[in-house]
């Protein structure tokens, strides 16, 4: 059954097709700020046995703190994790003054990271900015403001993993991996 259009007396069919007016066309949206949550990279399990993969995440964890450590950020330290966690190998945490700052550090370790090759599995926290997370895989950097560093305290949560000095950093074993020991039988 038909109906009219009360603004225009016209019989209007409900079954027709209805061509689109000015208001029904989508609007343009706004730009958007560039999203940083995933680079798209293949990824793929890198055994925690090979050796060259844990020097190279070490040299990168400790790259890390020193372009925190050239933006300004404080109390910057490196965890190693290997022993604690299964997950991830070594945790960066440094401090910045401001969300702000917090943001431009992540983005020039994003930015350095990305030259050497290294490209994150995601990056979360960049809107609010107290706690940016970047995840690398066999790494991960924490980037707090002050107020968030003491209230989320994760070297307090993570107390028994040793700590690494980033200005010359060593790799050895974890503390609690030991080499095999070779059972002797005597005759």
């Amino acid at each position: 059954m038909a109906d009219m259009d009360q603004d225009t007396n016209e019989i209007v069919d409900p079954t027709a097709a209805v061509a689109p007016t000015d208001h029904a066309t989508p609007r343009k949206k706004k730009a958007r700020r560039e999203q940083h949550s995933q680079d798209d990279v293949p990824h793929f399990a890198a055994s925690r046995a090979i050796p060259e993969r844990l020097n190279k995440a070490l040299k990168l964890v400790a790259r890390c703190a020193e372009i925190a450590d050239d933006n300004r950020a404080k109390d910057i330290l490196l965890l190693d994790l290997r022993a604690a966690t299964p997950l991830i190998d070594f945790f960066v945490i440094a401090t910045a003054s401001t969300r702000r700052l917090a943001n431009a550090i992540a983005i020039e370790i994003d930015v350095e990271m990305k030259k050497t090759g290294e490209f994150k599995l995601g990056m979360e926290g960049t809107e609010e900015g107290s706690w940016i997370l970047i995840d690398y895989g066999d790494f991960v950097v924490h980037l707090f403001t002050p107020e968030s560093r003491t209230y989320y305290s994760l070297e307090e949560v993570w107390g028994d993993a040793p700590h690494v000095d980033w200005k010359a950093p060593v790799l050895g074993d974890p503390p609690s991996v030991k080499a095999p020991v070779e059972v002797v039988e005597e005759d």
